[in-house]
């Protein structure tokens, strides 16, 4: 009876390796630049898309100092989120907040906002009342008005100063 079993556990284990072999042999081959990892990747983090909606001009007496494609801030929503999440911004690229409730001091910080920001405070007459340039990215440090503001305008770090935009700047936007 030994021998009997002997011979069956040899049978079985040679039908065992017989459609074992082959089908990892034949996998072999089919690895190639067009196969799909089995562990996800990880995805690229969220970013806003930019949205124009409309071109702004910033205005020095008569002379047209910078003009920005511009995406508008006007829901409690967009206004809350702004700038946040963005990791990379044109330099022609602006966001123009249009705040409820007509001139009064406001406050801006640069929570969960990546990229550095000028952030220009502007009044119903459409007049720069102040800037508060280079904010820091990341930070909660409020970032007030100094005198009451209509309007919140996000450009890009620095560029109020290369564009020449200061108190008194008039600033004036259209619909695409």
């Amino acid at each position: 009876m030994n021998a009997f079993r002997k011979y069956a556990i040899w049978i079985v284990g040679l039908g065992l390796a017989a459609f074992i072999i082959p089908s990892t042999i034949g996998s072999f081959g089919k690895f190639n630049e067009n196969t799909k990892p089995s562990v996800k990747q990880p995805k690229k983090p969220y970013e806003p898309p930019f949205r124009m909606d409309g071109t702004l001009w910033a205005l020095n007496d008569t002379d047209t100092t910078a003009v920005f494609r511009t995406e508008y801030a006007t829901t409690p929503a967009a206004i809350e989120v702004g700038m946040m999440y963005r990791r990379s911004m044109d330099k022609d690229m602006a966001m123009l907040f249009f705040m409820s409730g007509g001139d009064q001091p406001r406050s801006f910080w640069m929570k969960n906002t990546i990229v550095p920001l000028d952030i220009i405070y502007i009044n119903s007459n459409h007049e720069v009342v102040s800037v508060q340039a280079n904010a820091q990215p990341m930070s909660t440090q409020s970032l007030p008005s100094g005198q009451p503001a209509s309007y919140v305008l996000e450009i890009y770090g620095g560029e109020a100063a290369a564009q020449g935009i200061g108190i008194g700047t008039k600033v004036y936007w259209s619909d695409k």
